[in-house]
């Protein structure tokens, strides 16, 4: 794994440690990768998620969480 990514887990919060080691380590679906790229992308908060106003992301409409 790289180092970039080791340190990326190490700085997450302990309850997306998991699924952030499963995702750098090529061993998760693609909607767990998803959920980690997204929970990264908002700073591990659920509800930021939720109410993602990136429309432009290309993975916007597969995130995880949406009330829509």
């Amino acid at each position: 794994m790289h180092k970039e990514a080791i340190k990326r887990i190490a700085e997450a919060p302990e309850s997306t440690q998991g699924i952030l080691t499963r995702t750098y380590a090529g061993k998760s679906s693609p909607r767990a990768a998803i959920k980690a790229f997204c929970m990264q992308c908002v700073g591990y908060s659920r509800d930021d998620v939720r109410n993602c106003s990136a429309f432009g992301c290309p993975l916007h409409k597969y995130r995880p969480f949406k009330s829509d």
